[in-house]
């Protein structure tokens, strides 16, 4: 996982929101409020709204009560999660705050073994 993501808050703007995906290569943001995790902004809901204006705030446009799961969940698990939900990133909270991420791009690595292996899969 990626530990202390970076966020964005309800009340900000689209702009703003689109502006840190852009210069972080950001495809989500978690949205926080008081430190809680309340939503997840990702770049299709950004093009769900094509005013990413300073007028439109964060609220209006993302998902809330994202799907999650704790530290302790184990990486099978969270993988499940992400395939059975269809989803491309899981926040991680403990106690309600919001602690990493885990993308999908996260769970990309090379496996060592020969590629002949690969294609028997």
């Amino acid at each position: 996982m990626t530990k202390n993501p970076v966020t964005i808050e309800p009340g900000d703007a689209l702009a703003c929101a689109a502006a840190k995906m852009k210069a972080g290569g950001f495809r989500r943001l978690p949205v926080v409020q008081n430190g809680e995790l309340i939503g997840i902004l990702s770049e299709y809901d950004l093009r769900d709204n094509p005013d990413s204006s300073y007028s439109t705030l964060v609220v209006a446009a993302m998902t809330p009560d994202p799907v999650t799961v704790s530290a302790s969940a184990t990486l099978e698990h969270a993988v499940a999660l992400l395939k059975a939900k269809e989803i491309g990133a899981l926040p991680v909270v403990e106690r309600g705050k919001l602690v990493g991420i885990i993308t999908s791009s996260n769970l990309w690595f090379p496996e060592p073994r020969p590629l002949a292996a690969w294609l028997r899969h």
